[in-house]
């Protein structure tokens, strides 16, 4: 017989299956909100990180102070992307008083040059010598070439002088880098006379021409050169840049981007001579003439 007194257990109740299965939805979207705050952090400093190697690893800045006597930094020679340099040394930049930074590149637009004409020296004559710059048409060079003999002068391959070439030729743009065959000695009155005479004579022959004059580039510490002085060459660069100002010319200040914190040329940049140029140096004038025409 039963004992009236025993109720036995309760069962116990259950949960309905579709609240577990909320349950289990809620818990999901909670781990993959979880989930993508996560990655999205952790991309986000990763990229940064991208960022900030790669931006360090295309351009290179250096600082140096007027005391300092280390040089530029030694450029890659398989590099094409730009290299700035900050100094704060008064002598080592013709420019300084109006800049503080120096760019350097070695890429450049071949093609913004084939309606052009380069009137210099020996230092010219590599646009054609070396391969892939400029074909000798192009170019109005002769060594021992001086501003006087560029108006007086025959050049061998031409036949004529170098402004009788360019009133022949009619160059859309005039790049002239002359004087360093006529800086031995302290006299420079009849150098820069000279030059003020053949621009007068090119904007006559050819005044639909954009002119601009490039600076005379330095000499190395080691150089066959012994009778130019660096500091002369930088005194004549101010005229030359004088004169284009006055006649409103262009002018390029190569020197500053060629040489090292002393005022020398670089040895990256410069032949075993220390004043004619590696071919890579010849990509930087035309990287820096593109940038200013």
């Amino acid at each position: 017989m039963a004992n009236p007194n025993y109720r036995g257990k309760k069962p116990t109740p259950k949960i309905p299956r579709s609240i577990i299965v909320i349950y289990i939805l809620m818990i999901i979207v909670l781990l993959g909100i979880c989930a993508g705050v996560f990655i999205v952090l952790f991309s986000s400093s990763t990229d940064d990180a991208k960022n900030s190697s790669s931006s360090s690893s295309v351009s290179l800045i250096v600082t140096s102070s007027s005391s300092s006597s280390s040089s530029k930094p030694e450029i890659p020679e398989s590099s094409s992307d730009d290299i700035i340099y900050t100094s704060s040394d008064e002598t080592s930049s013709e420019s300084s008083s109006t800049s503080s930074e120096i760019y350097w590149s070695e890429t450049y637009d071949l093609s913004f040059f084939e309606d052009d004409l380069f009137i210099g020296d020996s230092i010219f004559t590599g646009l054609y010598l070396y391969p892939d710059y400029l074909s000798m048409s192009q170019v109005a060079a002769g060594v021992g070439l001086t501003p006087y003999g560029a108006m007086n002068k025959t050049l061998d391959d031409k036949g004529m002088t170098a402004v009788e070439y360019a009133a022949t030729k009619q160059p859309k743009r005039i790049f002239i880098m002359l004087g360093s065959n006529a800086m031995a000695g302290t006299d420079h009155s009849g150098l820069e006379s000279s030059y003020r005479e053949l621009l007068s004579r090119l904007m006559g022959v050819c005044p639909n021409a954009d002119i601009c004059c490039i600076s005379i580039t330095p000499t190395a510490r080691k150089n066959d050169y012994p009778r130019i002085d660096n500091s002369e060459v930088r005194e004549v660069n101010k005229h030359i840049k004088n004169m284009c100002s006055e006649l409103g010319l262009k002018y390029c200040d190569l020197y500053s981007i060629i040489s090292d914190e002393d005022g020398y040329f670089l040895d990256d940049f410069a032949e075993v001579d220390g004043m004619h140029f590696k071919g890579r140096t010849y990509a930087v004038m035309l990287s820096e003439l593109q940038r200013i025409m």
